[in-house]
């Protein structure tokens, strides 16, 4: 009796091996997706990089105030940029901005975080440009920011005498030094605004250069006068000749009020000269001459 079990047993094992072929080939072939491989960062070479710095210190200068340019470059930059105008908040996360102008953001969660994504990645793979310099000027440590590829500007305020500008990359090591002298031992011209009895005159004064340059509120002339938002007009060089001092305007509906401009040439010599005017200004004037002073050689 056992026999025959045995056998149907044996037959029923021998019919399903010769099906699960069957069965397994029918089954549905799965790919597997093969993920896009990262573009690798770029890794400069430090060595190969230079600093550029203008303008080109050296000898004497007559103005005390430089802008400074300066520039690292790597000259296997793979991808330089555009060197412009940058203010400091524009360097932002690149990409940013990518929204739909003046409406609605209508892209999906996923395409945000896609988005979101390649803006980080493109920051990472940007981040080798950004630098630190350490600066000494005349002896004051200083640290200011750059980025590998864009001009940064700098203003500086040299001393009189002998000058020491030293800028380093500390990673790379790049060090630029530069010495100078500044002849100009004081401010010859300065011209003062001084508002008598305390109250507020309306109008702006203005300076008329032998030149026949006009010296007005924020405004360097070419011969290097600047007349100050403050009222202050100062010249350390100011060439030879007559300088005529007028205000200007004044608003309508107020109170006439007497201003007092005073002008000192080469203060604390044996040559120093001092003028003073004083006019009544009248709401509405136009503009109104103060004065004359010539300046010798």
């Amino acid at each position: 009796m056992r026999q025959p079990v045995i056998s149907a047993l044996l037959f029923c094992a021998a019919m399903l091996g010769t099906q699960a072929p069957a069965v397994k080939a029918q089954a549905p072939a799965v790919k597997a997706v093969a993920k896009p491989a990262a573009a690798p960062s770029y890794v400069p070479d430090l060595k190969l990089w230079h600093m550029d710095v203008s303008p080109d210190l050296g000898g004497w200068f007559s103005d005390r105030t430089v802008n400074l340019r300066i520039k690292l470059v790597d000259p296997k930059d793979p991808n330089p940029p555009k060197d412009e105008a940058r203010r400091w908040n524009d360097y932002g996360d690149e990409g940013e901005g990518e929204e739909s102008e003046g409406g609605e953001d209508t892209r999906t969660a996923a395409q945000l975080r896609q988005a979101r994504l390649a803006r980080e990645a493109e920051v990472a793979r940007q981040a080798w440009r950004q630098r630190t310099l350490k600066v000494w000027l005349n002896g004051s440590a200083l640290t200011w920011s750059t980025r590998v590829g864009y001009t940064t500007s700098e203003e500086i305020t040299a001393q009189n005498g002998e000058n020491r500008l030293e800028i380093l990359e500390p990673e790379s090591g790049l060090r630029v030094v530069r010495s100078w002298w500044v002849s100009t031992a004081r401010t010859r011209l300065r011209v003062l605004t001084i508002q008598s009895g305390g109250e507020y005159v309306s109008g702006n004064l203005q300076v008329l250069e032998p030149d026949g340059a006009v010296a007005e509120g924020g405004r360097r002339t070419p011969s290097g006068g600047m007349l100050r938002w403050s009222g202050e007009y100062t010249h350390d060089t100011p060439p030879a000749g007559t300088y005529t001092l007028k205000w200007t305007g004044g608003w309508r509906g107020g109170k006439p009020a007497r201003v007092r401009v005073e002008a000192l040439l080469d203060g604390g010599t044996d040559q120093e000269r001092r003028w003073s005017w004083e006019r009544l200004i009248l709401p509405g004037a136009g503009p109104v001459t103060l004065g004359t002073f010539d300046v010798e050689p």
